[in-house]
This record gives C-alpha cells, structure tokens and sequence, in this order.
C-alpha cells in the first residue's frame, strides 16, 4: 500500500480529491497542544507504519495533515 492510501485509511475526512499539504514537526505533541489551546479543529494523533500523524480543519473546513519528524 502507498503512502497516500495509508494516510486516506487513517484519516478518512482528509479530502484527497484537491491538492493536500502535510507538515512535518520535530514537537508534534506540543503542536498538537497548542492547537487544541486554540480551539482548533484537531483529530487524534494516531500512529502509521510511517509514522505518527494528526490531522486539523482550517475554518473552512479544509483538513492538513502533520507528520512527526524524525530527529
């Protein structure tokens, strides 16, 4: 299975019908805080076999992924 097919199955309300971004960070429990302190629309961090990843809604509704780097 591909990368894009893994994230699609875990994050089933992420739309890859139009262009996605992913994000990368080295703090993704902090960043994943700090949104949620912010009254984001953030979903769980939830571990892949490339690792672990959440996903947040901009106030359109429009949903990114984060990935955690490796450091």
């Amino acid at each position: 299975m591909g990368y894009c097919e893994d994230i699609r199955e875990m994050l089933v309300e992420l739309n890859l019908g139009t262009p996605s971004l992913l994000f990368f960070s080295e703090n993704l429990d902090q960043l994943h805080n700090d949104l949620l302190n912010k009254n984001v629309t953030v979903g769980e961090i939830v571990n892949m076999p490339s690792g672990r990843v959440f996903n947040f809604a901009d106030s359109e509704k429009n949903y990114f992924a984060v990935m955690e780097k490796s450091k």
